[in-house]
Formats: C-alpha cells, structure tokens, sequence
C-alpha cells in the first residue's frame, strides 16, 4: 500500500492514495489476493465480485503482512489449565446473511463482534433487535473504494476506530447496496461507538510467499477465548467446505493436510480456492468431533457465519473448524478491544444561564439526536435542542428549569454524569464589576454585535447607592457602539450590565483610562461575564511597594448577598474579608490592607445559596524598577486542567510573567509550553501545594521571541488558575497590562474593544495549540459597518500577530474567525494627543455565546483545551 504520512488526531496515520485515513493499524501493508480496491468511492455503482457457484458472498482480502508491533500479547498458558470448553455465543446477535455481497469482514467484526461487545456494556440490550446490531453495511460501504470486490480486517477495524458504527436500524443492510454513504447525522451516531487502537492480530499468513502448511498457535486462540473475549479469523474457503459444494457437517476436518497440501489457484483456474472469508469465533470445544483420531482433529473453534442460518443444516449458521484445520491453513486472526459508550459531560458553558438562553454542552459520546437522546435541567426533563453533535449539545433552557444538576441521555436513554447548573436571571446579560467616573478616571462601554441583523441593547449601572437606568442604544448589524460612562454616572464607582433586548446577540467589553491626582495613571480593559458565578478565582496579584490592587465585586441580583474572599500566596492560603453586599451594588476590596508585601492570589465566594456575583481586579503599578500603568483582568469561574494565554512577548522591553494559583486542596503538578512563530517547546515543570501560588518570567526561558503560553497540569484531575501579565517599556510602548488565560479553543472569538486612531496601536493575537495548521479570516467591525481583513495559515502549535493599524482606521471590533480551533486577544498601545497612554489586553469572546440570536447564521464551535498535541 502506497501513501502520505499525516498527522491524525496527534498520531501519524497512512493515507492511501490520498483518501480515507486508516489509523492505528493503518501502517499495515495489504497484500491482496484478489484485485486491488480503488482509493475512492465511485460515484456509480462499480463491477461487484462474481457470486460464487453456491451463491454466497465471500470477500474478505488477506492482510499478508503487518507491522509486528501490532501483534496481540497474550499471557503464556499451558493447554492443559484451559477449560475444555467454552461458549460465548449467548451474547451475539441472530445469524445474519450477507447475500453475495462481499462483506463478510465487516459482518464478523461489526456485526457479530463489536454488538457482542456492547452487550457486555449494556446487558439490557436485546441483540434481536436491529437497533441494538451494529451495521456491517455503514463499515463496508465506506472501504470497499466503491465496488463490491470485499474488504480487510485492518480496514474494518482501522475505521471502527476512526468513525464508530452505528445500528441497522438506522444503517439497513441491502445486498444490492455498496454505495449509500452515512450522512453527517449517522457518523456522529457512530462515533458514539469508537474502539480503541488496541486493535491487534494473533498471527498473518500469505500463502504468495509460504504456501504452508503453517504452525499457528492454536493455544493462544483459546487463551483469549477462556478469557471471555471472541475474534475474528480470515480463512481459505477450499472446494470442501460445507455445505458449499459439499453436504452440511457440523464439523470441518479438511481435506488437505501436509501430503495433501491445497492448489492455492481459485477453484475457476482449476485450484482448490474458492476465496478468502472472515468468520467470528464465538467459543471452542476440545471434543467437538468425539470421533477425531487425534486431539486436533477432535477440538475445534466454534464459528458463526454470515450466510444466514439455513446455511450448514441442523448446526443453522455455526460450524466448529478443527484446530488441525485452523493450525495449518486459516490465513490470520484478529482481536479488539471496546471502550465505554456511556455519554460523559466535561463541561457546561455557560453553567449560568436564563430562560431562553443557549447552553453549550461538551463532552464525548453524545451520539446523535435520535429517538430518546434529550437534555434534562432539574424541573424541566427536556430542553430545545439547537444542534446536536457526539461531542457537543447545545440547547436552550426551559423556562421551568431551576438551579441543580443537568444531564445528557443518549438515544437509549442511557444517562451522562451531572454537572452543575445554576438557573441565573442575569445569565443572559453581560456584567462589568470594575468602573470609575471619579475625576482622572475616564470610563467606556463597547457593544459588539457581530450578526447580521441590528442588535438593541440596554444599559445599567449599578453603584454603591444602587442602581441607575444608562441608554437603550441600537447597534447596527456587524458593527460596535461606544457609551462614555461619566456621561450618565458621574463621580462614582460603577458597575454595568449590558442586556440585548431584541434576541439578536451582543457582547461587551469595557476599557478605562486613569490620570489621577494620587499618581494612578495608565489604561486597562476587561471583557465582560455574561452571567454570575457562585466563586471567582483571581491568579495575579501584589502587594509590594509600588503595586495598588483593588478587588471589585458586583451583585446584580435584587436581594442582598454574602461574599467571602481568600487569599492564596507562595507560603500558602490566608483568610481575606466576608461582608454582606447589597443588591444591584457594588464593593471594593483593597488588598494591601490585608496583605502587604506580597504576591497574591484570591478565590471570592457568594456565600449566597443559588445567586452568584461578579469579581475582577485591579492592579495600579509604580514601581522602583520602573513598572508603570494599570491593569485589570475578570477572575475565572473555575480552576481547569489546561490553559492557553495568546498574547505575550520576551522581546527588548517586554517582560512576561505567567501566574499560577491552586485553589485546590491537594499539590498539582504541570508543565509550561511556549507557542512561538516557528513552533512550540517545552519549558519548566512546577508543582504548588495547595492554597499556593506562583509566577513565572518566561524571558528567563525564552528570549526575543512573541511567545503564547499552555499550562497544562500532570492529569486531568489536577486544576490550576492561569493569568498572564506583561510589563512594557519599548520605543513608543509604555504600560502593563493583563489577562486570563482560555480553557478553550474556539472557531469563532470576538473582540469589541479597539482602536487605530492616532496614537492607539492595536494588534490581535492568535495562538493555535491544536495538532493541525488553521486558517484563520479575520473581520473588522467599525462604526460603518463590516471591512474584512487579512487571513493566515497558522501551524500547529504556532501564533501569529496581526496589526490592526493595517487595514482600518477607526473605532473597531474584531470579529476572527477559524477552520479550526485557537485561541485570540487583543492587545492595544496608547499615546495620544488627549493624554491617553498605556497598554491594555482582553481575551476574546467565544463567538457561540453571542452568534445565538436572530440572523446569528451559525456560530463556530468551541472545545476544551486538554493538552498538547504539538
């Protein structure tokens, strides 16, 4: 088999002729005994296979050779401790019937082998039922390269693992068809019913260069057997087997043996081979032939055929093959092993969330939505489905949903894990807990509406003396309006809630510039929450001398609520402030009162059963080693296993720190990786015990280069915070400015903040931590409406920076979208003639928490970061 290597869900895979992907065993090289099968499925309908003299289809291709790493291990035993027999057939499905199809390799390893193994899953299954037999025909027809000339093991196998099967009652088998493919629905049903890639043989034959007889190992066939697990075997069908040319017998001797060897010619060049087929084996019997001379020719594996159970008389579809018979001639034999189906929630996003609003629900065997598959909130056993994936269920919230557990069922009503849901009416706004309209202190409100249609939004701000009505403001289709705070809440610290009010999706980000009388000066922005959480946690933090750190919390439900802060240093956890804060207010925490002198982290509660708050923090810098500016940055709703961080530069003048918090109560141990132009590398390992924090200067690892960050923690149930901050002092540069890390990869990120007017210099960042390049269209989304901008290829494990300065000048959104997953920010640099200077950075917006409403068109998936793959 000839191909190109490419990279496949992190794993180097054999392409051949440049079509389908065979992983796992896909180095396997096919040596076939019969014609070569074409790379690609015909468009119409190619030659099939002639039927053979007794009209059943045979079709399976011997392997010949395959990679010996593939070779199954099986534990050393004496025949002597085996049972002497054993049945594993109860759990198999009726006797099928392939016809004259080819397709015997997929009917002995999906149909009978792989529904076996689901039964072991779920022994509820009725097998008699075609919704609970997996479909040979969803597996032949995708390998047979569009003609009906049979298979191979690894090509069945090697697709079970890519796609999964899925049932004959949604995959009918028809003789007549090899060429109906699965639509898009039924191979999001099959992946539900992936294998894993352990998938091995026991021994390969090829009678071109050995034409046996051979010496399989008929001991370690019945260990795997005595083991509870069934195979498949590829066996030469000669002119003697039953009832074929021969009469029915319940037992296959052979007539060839080491004197009478076969002609390996086929039966129509006058030899003794008819052709190759693939068979199940379901158990064994060391005394299946009471009458054999020898113990070979008494024992044999029992095996159940695909030609229907009229076939071989009173045995009805089974026959048990000699050991003598299978030791000398049968060709190969194969084993897999299965993996749970059992759907699985990893994550809620948002776990907060109103009446009406879209819930992205990701995981892993989802399946399809079909027949019972539902997702049920407490108070409400089903939501509207928006779109359904194996991986990922969006849905909307039922108006009777309450705060408690959700679950995913699959198509049988099988039940996910439960994960936590709050029922949050402010799930669907966006929340600001930071602003100042004190004199020096120039606050900004930017709404983004990346749709296709106009987009209305209303204001509010919510101060410590309660909250104050702002504009309603329409936003134009793909466009951003800007609202000056001081205007409508003069002297104040202020919080805002932003709320779409015509079901077409906005999102909001808020930007702040600082020339105090005290000597704050600078500039920082911040994303918006869309909704509350219960618990915040914040990485970064200092209290040294020169650093000023804020923590705002905002309530904006009705009553009042308790908060609680901790705190989390290099020595460990210490006790912050509790109070009550009143509804739709606000509250600042200052941390050097608490505790000076130090690097800090904080984890903020609501202490409030079923409402949440908001919390950010901010961090006014003048230090003795010349750090100046502000910056600020939303906590995180929960600590992750991986992190990405866009942005960030070790060049002259730039110095970046990476803070890392464990909130947790046991020791985590992770690895940094640096993302750069050229590729990524592995940096330092750490480990913090519990309530601890660190930072990292990645300068000290990596020099003169623009660099992203992961951090990624030694399993995934350890759980870390991740924020990255970065001090500049550059020709035309001078600030800091901050921002949380990703947990995940998205296809569509929006960033409503931004500007290239004289003196703001403006640049979005964009890492690709996935295992292949993505193409990556930015759109700029100015006052007028629309301009596109510039599209880039980015390789695996790689980042690119685009300068916004560029292409628009203007008030500007970013809209960036990906034929894949990455991760985008948004860093901006001010000097302006009004006395604006500094530096800010913001963590883009996932595209599917605001592409949900009218004229939405279809939003870009999101998935976890989870790991390297570069």
């Amino acid at each position: 088999m000839t191909g190109s290597p490419v990279m496949r869900g992190g794993r180097r895979v054999l392409v051949p002729g440049g079509s389908r992907a065979w992983s796992a065993a896909a180095v396997v090289a096919l040596v076939v005994l019969l014609v070569a099968v074409p790379a690609a499925v015909s468009a119409t309908p190619g030659p099939r296979a002639p039927a053979t003299p007794a009209g059943r289809g045979l079709g399976l291709r011997f392997t010949g050779s395959a990679d010996p790493g593939l070779r199954m291990e099986v534990p050393a035993r004496s025949a002597d401790v085996l049972p002497t027999s054993i049945d594993l057939n109860a759990d198999m499905p009726p006797v099928g019937d392939q016809g004259v199809q080819g397709s015997c390799a997929a009917w002995s390893t999906g149909y009978y082998m792989k529904t076996w193994w689901e039964k072991q899953e779920h022994p509820g299954w009725d097998v008699g039922d075609p919704a609970y037999q997996m479909s040979p025909s969803f597996l032949y027809n995708q390998v047979n390269g569009g003609h009906d000339w049979g298979t191979s093991f690894p090509a069945v196998l090697g697709l079970l693992e890519e796609t999964g099967d899925t049932d004959l009652a949604e995959f009918p088998y028809d003789d007549d068809d090899w060429l109906s493919q699965p639509s898009a629905d039924q191979e999001e049903m099959a992946k539900q019913y992936r294998i894993p890639d352990t998938w091995r043989y026991f021994f390969i034959n090829n009678p071109d260069l050995d034409p046996g007889p051979y010496d399989n190992d008929i001991t370690e066939l019945k260990t795997h057997l005595a083991a509870g697990e069934p195979m498949v075997l590829g066996i030469p069908v000669f002119r003697d087997f039953p009832d074929f040319f021969e009469p029915p017998d319940p037992y296959y001797l052979s007539w060839f043996d080491e004197a009478n060897p076969p002609d390996w010619r086929s039966t129509y060049e006058g030899g003794d081979l008819i052709g190759g087929h693939g068979l199940c084996v379901v158990g064994y019997n060391d005394n299946a032939n009471p009458g054999g001379s020898t113990p070979e020719e008494r024992g044999g594996l029992r095996i159940v055929n695909s030609w229907g159970p009229g076939w071989n008389g009173a045995s009805a579809g089974y026959l048990y093959l000699s050991y003598k018979f299978v030791r000398q001639w049968v060709m190969e034999a194969w084993a897999m092993d299965d993996q749970d189906s059992k759907p699985v929630i990893s994550t809620l996003n948002p776990p907060n969330a109103a009446t009406g609003q879209v819930v992205t629900i990701s995981g892993n065997n989802f399946g399809g939505d079909r027949r019972q598959a539902r997702v049920a909130f407490p108070g409400a056993p089903g939501a509207e489905v928006v779109s359904w994936t194996n991986s990922t269920v969006r849905v909307k919230v039922p108006g009777a949903a309450e705060s408690g557990t959700v679950y995913a069922y699959d198509w049988d009503s099988e039940r996910s894990n439960g994960q936590p849901f709050t029922a949050d009416p402010m799930g669907a706004s966006w929340l600001m807990a930071e602003g100042a309209t004190w004199p020096g202190f120039d606050e900004w409100v930017l709404v983004q509406n990346p749709n296709s249609a106009e987009a209305r939004a209303q204001l509010r701000f919510l101060t410590p003396g309660g909250p104050i009505d702002g504009p309603l403001v329409a936003v134009p289709a793909q466009s951003r309006v800007t609202v000056h705070v001081n205007d409508y809440v003069p002297d104040s610290d202020v919080s805002t809630v932003v709320t779409g009010t015509n079901g077409v999706g906005v999102c909001a980000e808020r930007a702040m510039y600082v020339s105090a009388a005290d000597g704050k000066w600078g500039s920082h922005g911040c994303i918006a929450s869309k909704g509350t959480s219960t618990v915040w946690y914040l990485a970064e933090g200092a209290t040294w001398p020169g650093y000023d750190e804020w923590i705002l919390v905002m309530n904006p439900n009705v009553g009042p609520v308790g908060v609680r802060v901790t705190y989390q240093t290099p020595e460990g956890a210490a006790a912050g402030p509790e109070f009550e804060l009143a509804g739709s207010s606000r509250s600042s925490v200052h941390v050097n009162e608490q505790l000076p002198g130090r690097d800090v982290s904080a984890t903020v509660e609501c202490t409030t059963p079923g409402t949440g708050i908001v919390a950010e923090r901010a961090m006014y810098v003048n230090t003795p080693d010349g750090k100046v500016d502000c910056h600020n940055s939303l906590g995180s709703s929960a600590p992750e296993h991986a992190w990405g961080l866009a942005e960030g530069c070790t060049r002259a003048g730039f110095e970046e720190w990476v803070l890392v918090q464990n909130p947790t109560t046991t020791p985590v141990d992770f690895d940094f990786y640096f993302l750069t132009t050229e590729g990524a590398y592995l940096g330092p390992g750490e480990q913090l015990g519990p309530g601890e924090r660190m930072s990292l200067r990645v300068n000290d690892y990596l020099s003169e280069a623009d660099v992203s960050v992961e951090v990624i923690t030694a399993t995934e149930e350890q759980k870390v915070v991740v924020e990255r901050a970065m001090y500049i002092n550059a020709p035309g540069m001078v600030g800091a400015h901050n921002a949380p890390g990703s947990i995940w990869m998205s296809g569509n990120w929006v960033l409503p903040e931004g500007a290239t007017w004289p003196g703001f210099d403006e640049y979005v960042l964009v890492m690709n931590p996935g295992d292949s390049d993505a193409t990556v269209q930015l759109t700029f989304m100015t006052p007028s409406g629309a301009v596109q901008g510039p599209s880039a290829v980015i390789g695996s494990g790689c980042r690119s920076t685009f300068r916004v300065n560029d292409y628009v000048t203007s008030d500007v959104s970013t809209q960036v979208t990906v034929d894949g997953y990455v991760i985008a920010e948004r860093a901006m640099y001010m000097q302006t003639p009004d006395g604006k200077r500094g530096a800010t950075d913001s963590l883009g917006i996932l595209g599917s928490q605001v592409l949900d409403g009218a004229g939405a068109g279809t939003p870009g998936g999101s998935v976890r970061l989870l790991g390297p793959s570069h």
